[in-house]
């Protein structure tokens, strides 16, 4: 299987930390109980820790939409590739933001390209979506039945989404659950494949879905559905709740233990592309294996892109000439759920 291309569009409104500080004071003000400053400082303290810099989000005062940056990403991943939208004859959505559960908003980006012919699909699988539709997509080339497949993210879930309530801090003990909130950015991106040579995409994937509780955005009835997420405090149904330092804690052993099932001579591999959840946790998880030197960082540009790391890391590599043709890529990710893979192919 190929990567013939892969496109990022980024909104507008480029935010700093101290631009998402004020906008949690501004939105606490009115509810926060107890020291508000003390703990606006030790938010932009960690924010800092993490390596937080800048992040992207919609600009709505000039109308941006998701669908605006998925369409671009799209047109642009097409081009690349020199391809036609009617050479695709798969497109899978994924990722966390989206427009509807049902049917499905892989049919409604189709039907805004006028790819009303094309075979669609969803798959949803929090920070882990693109690469697991990534394995999904190598086995269903195997069928010969797929020429050509798109994988598009739309990330777009701070405005009007699961987070900005949490802009609005209750008490400091919320912070423990509520934190990642404030390092998440938004961006679309378009990943166009092939069952073309190189084919030696080798994947690796593992579970604990005994920590699934530490990472959700509960439907209104999850009570009914999904008891382990009342185990431990949360901020709500439809709203984002995520225990960020439990979970880079308990996963970089899991991470470190999935690297080490690959059989690849560390002097081999040319880039490694992580999941965009923080610089210094990734970087210690990657130094810990003795790769760190390797590791390709967009968290300090971009913010958290959630299932979208992976193809805007690459996009903003292939940018700066840190990928290239021919060279050897692994994908390293940490999910909610939790899920981990190591994905080791060429380029």
């Amino acid at each position: 299987m190929k990567i013939e291309s892969v496109s990022l569009s980024l909104p507008s409104w480029k935010l700093t930390n101290e631009e998402v500080v004020d906008l949690i004071r501004h939105h606490s003000k009115p509810v926060f109980h107890g020291n508000l400053e003390k703990t606006l400082k030790k938010i932009n303290f960690i924010l800092g820790k993490t390596g937080a810099e800048t992040r992207y989000w919609l600009d709505r005062g000039k109308n941006e939409k998701p669908i605006d940056h998925i369409i671009k990403a799209t047109e642009e991943s097409l081009k690349k590739a020199n391809l036609e939208k009617d050479d695709i004859d798969l497109l899978v959505y994924v990722g966390v933001g989206r427009g509807v559960i049902e049917p499905g908003d892989s049919y409604f980006v189709a039907k805004k390209l006028g790819m009303t012919k094309v075979r669609c699909f969803d798959v949803i699988d929090a920070c882990m979506s693109w690469a697991s539709t990534i394995q999904l997509i190598d086995s269903l080339f195997k069928t010969e039945f797929y020429k050509r497949a798109m994988i598009i993210n739309g990330e777009f879930i701070v405005h009007g989404g699961a987070l900005f309530k949490n802009y609005a801090l209750k008490n400091d003990k919320q912070l423990e659950y509520t934190f990642p909130s404030y390092t998440v950015g938004e961006g679309a991106t378009c990943t166009i494949l092939s069952p073309n040579e190189p084919k030696d995409f080798k994947f690796h994937f593992s579970s604990r879905s005994d920590l699934a509780n530490l990472c959700t955005i509960p439907l209104p009835e999850y009570e009914d559905y999904c008891e382990i997420i009342n185990e431990t405090p949360n901020n709500g149904a439809m709203y984002f709740t995520s225990y960020g330092h439990q979970m880079h804690q308990l996963g970089s052993n899991e991470l470190e233990k999935l690297f080490k099932t690959l059989s690849i001579n560390k002097n081999d591999i040319d880039v490694v592309f992580t999941h965009a959840s923080s610089k210094s946790e990734w970087h210690k998880c990657a130094e810990s294996v003795g790769i760190s030197d390797k590791v390709y960082h967009i968290y300090q540009k971009t913010g958290n892109l959630i299932s979208a790391s992976i193809p805007s890391a690459m996009s903003l590599a292939l940018d700066e000439n840190k990928l290239k043709r021919s060279d050897r890529v692994l994908s390293w990710v940490g999910s909610a759920g939790m899920s981990f893979s190591v994905i080791d192919f060429t380029f």
